[in-house]
């Protein structure tokens, strides 16, 4: 599992939030660096936990977890899809471009 960085610079974030083409204020950006950095600090501690002896776990809680039946059941067609989709060629949802070549 990849390490997560220590902290993240106030300038990656803008970075992220423009390529996410959002408007924050640098007021919000700052308090957002603030959070996100204590967050980062927590996993650190996390991260430098001894563990080696904890044995691992599957669910939160020792209970049996709830289990749904595998049944199959009835989907729509492709055509009823497709109808309810706002643009399809050749069998494909057309969706509107996120990111610009100049952005990558």
């Amino acid at each position: 599992m990849g390490r997560l960085p220590e902290t993240i610079s106030l300038s990656e974030i803008k970075k992220v939030v423009a390529l996410a083409k959002l408007s924050i204020p640098d007021i919000d950006l700052e308090q957002f660096f603030i959070e996100i950095n204590n967050i980062l600090s927590h996993f650190d501690k996390l991260n430098r936990l001894e563990l080696k002896e904890v044995s691992p776990t599957s669910h939160i809680s020792w209970s049996q977890p709830p289990s749904n039946p595998d049944e199959p059941r009835e989907w729509m067609a492709k055509e009823e899809l497709f109808s309810q989709a706002p643009d399809v060629i050749d069998q494909y949802f057309i969706v509107p471009k996120v990111v610009d070549k100049q952005e990558e």
